[in-house]
């Protein structure tokens, strides 16, 4: 016999705003990479900290050595953020560690609006990486946390949706201002970046503290209430709390963390990190090792970070009419493709899934190609553009669709779950060094290749 608590509730406001405010994280880090990206193909940032360039469709240039740092400067600083966000988390709750986050992204949007030396530039960039590393690492893990069990994979996956969202936001806010020629032109994005982090540390007050990390820290209290907000069910007593089912999920949660205490104890004490790495590679774990690094290397590796570090820039040397309309194009087609990435890794089976992603690598090699032959054969053409456009539109929407999200759930999915872990760690670690590493040097060909290297050589002094 059915009574009132066991009829599922009407989610509510608050309960709504609690999956939604940790994804204006990752939407604010998909907004400030891309407009970022595209503040170097920006006659008003290039004329604040470059030097003329004839040779150049804006007449500008940053020089080679600025332009690769202040890239990979922001990398840099994301990957600073992420390892450091893990140790927070042992002292910060993750509605604080937003709230640290936000601050972060405040202060670095604003020290940008303070015109310097390119040294200055460079450090305001590590900042604003810093916040980007930290708003991951702290709404990823509450979402993860808070989320229900049996929709816990599918609330984590729209993790790249928002990111590509903010990506298009900031494709668009860049659109707008380019054509002001002056300081402006950058300091109008900067003022949008921070309404994103300015919106979240009002929010954040308003959103339920993770339980997991409640219980952790005990305060079983707390966490009750807490999960009860999470899961929808009223704290007044016209609608009664459904105690059964909020107490089993505490109980299930207390589980896992005795678990991992005990696991933990029950280790050897003189394992160090390293040896837990070097377990990876033993014979039995060799292979599976290996395969888990070169699924996740396929992020750097696929030439999407090309795309997102100087996506504008490069359709703006290679000749694509309207490159800020054409950046927007771009990550309007990732954000499709992420969508539809969604849906497959989750509907597709094992054998499937091998020949979907050969499919979607074939399909990249092959845009890449294109936009190789383009460029060198007939890059004098009225077309060329044109062609170099629809390649990179393809190349994303195929990486994304049928490459991206498969190739995250086969590398978990590879090496045993005792290893998961820190198979995932190294994996996403290498990952994020290559992809500073093409960062670096994508900048190189690109000016080499439509400036000569006679521009090459003076950009380097």
């Amino acid at each position: 016999m059915s009574t009132d608590t066991d009829k599922p509730t009407t989610p509510k406001l608050r309960t709504i705003l609690s999956y939604l405010v940790p994804s204006l994280a990752n939407c604010q880090v998909g907004f400030s990479t891309v407009s970022i990206s595209g503040f170097q193909a920006m006659t008003g940032f290039l004329s604040t900290y470059g030097h003329l360039e004839p040779s150049t469709p804006t007449g500008w240039n940053m020089g080679l050595i600025p332009q690769q740092l202040a890239a990979s400067f922001v990398n840099f600083g994301t990957i600073l953020g992420i390892l450091l966000s893990h140790p927070l988390r042992h002292y910060l709750s993750c509605r604080h560690g937003l709230w640290l986050a936000c601050v972060v992204s405040v202060i670095g949007s604003g020290l940008q609006f303070q015109h310097s030396a390119v040294g200055g530039l460079y450090a305001r960039r590590i900042i604003i990486g810093l916040s980007n590393g930290l708003l991951m690492g702290f709404a990823n893990p509450y979402t993860a946390e808070s989320a229900p069990a049996h929709l816990r994979e599918k609330v984590t996956s729209l993790f790249a949706v928002w990111f590509y969202a903010g990506g298009v936001l900031g494709a668009v806010t860049n659109n707008f201002t380019q054509g002001l020629g002056t300081s402006w032109a950058f300091k109008v994005p900067l003022t949008c970046h921070i309404t994103i982090p300015s919106l979240l540390l009002v929010l954040v007050a308003f959103i339920p503290e993770s339980p997991p990390w409640l219980l952790a820290h005990g305060r079983g209290d707390v966490a009750r209430i807490s999960l009860s907000i999470l899961r929808g069910h009223a704290q007044h007593t016209s609608q009664p709390v459904n105690i059964d089912v909020i107490e089993k999920e505490l109980l299930e949660i207390q589980n896992s963390i005795d678990s991992q205490r005990s696991s933990k104890s029950k280790s050897k004490p003189k394992q160090s990190h390293l040896k837990k790495y070097l377990t990876l590679f033993n014979p039995t774990n060799r292979l599976r090792t290996l395969l888990c690094l070169a699924l996740l290397s396929t992020n750097s590796s696929s030439g999407i970070w090309l795309m997102l570090s100087y996506g504008t820039v490069f359709f703006q040397l290679s000749g694509v009419p309207h490159p800020f309309h054409a950046s927007i194009y771009s990550n309007f087609a990732n954000l499709l493709g992420t969508v539809l990435g969604m849906y497959l890794s989750v509907k597709m089976g094992m054998r499937n899934r091998r020949r979907v992603m050969i499919f979607g690598y074939l399909v990249q090699a092959a845009c890449m190609l294109g936009i190789g032959l383009t460029s060198s054969v007939i890059s004098d053409s009225k077309c060329a553009g044109i062609i170099i456009l629809i390649c990179v539109l393809m190349h994303g929407f195929a990486y994304f669709a049928f490459s991206a999200s498969l190739a995250a759930r086969l590398a978990c999915e590879m090496v045993d779950t005792q290893y998961q872990g820190e198979a995932v760690e190294l994996g996403t670690g290498v990952n994020y060094v290559t992809a500073c590493k093409f960062t670096a040097t994508d900048i190189l060909y690109l000016q080499s290749h439509f400036i000569g290297e006679d521009g090459l050589e003076v950009n380097k002094l």
